[in-house]
């Protein structure tokens, strides 16, 4: 039901992200969805892959420091108002959000929002509940 996010952890100089995304097109990752968060040292990059299970050990097995999240990914309609519709209802329940990321959907008019909280099936329950699309990893494939 949820999709799996990989974060690496990348240390803040020049060329390092190069370095990082070259490593993703030499492999042939799909990356579906890119973004990164950062401090003065260090990054931490957030992706969404095709493959997710076999890019977590082909980055490991390459000295990068990097682990496996469970995130929650919703189908919002790609026009204004979509993504605060999504945030009210989360707010309404008293979810907090820790991170949110958003990027359009393949071959659909829809954007694909992703975000991060402490308890995805209590989250998910909601979102159906309020007639919010729940997209998982096999969903991701079909896109």
């Amino acid at each position: 039901m949820y999709i799996n996010q990989i974060s690496v952890f990348i240390e803040n100089k020049p060329g390092n992200l190069a370095k990082f995304t070259n490593f993703i097109a030499e492999n042939q990752i799909d990356m579906r969805a890119f973004e990164i968060a950062d401090s003065s040292d260090f990054g931490i990059i957030r992706i969404i892959v095709d493959k997710p299970l076999d890019t977590l050990t082909l980055l490991k097995d390459n000295d990068w420091i990097c682990n496996l999240t469970q995130v929650i990914g919703v189908k919002i309609p790609d026009k204004p108002g979509a993504m605060a519709k999504a945030m009210n209802i989360l707010a309404e329940a008293g979810v907090s959000v820790e991170y949110v990321y958003t990027f359009l959907a393949r071959g659909t008019d829809d954007a694909l929002m992703i975000f991060r909280v402490k308890e995805n099936d209590k989250v998910a329950a909601v979102l159906k509940k309020n007639n919010i699309k729940i997209v998982s990893q096999e969903d991701l494939l079909k896109m």
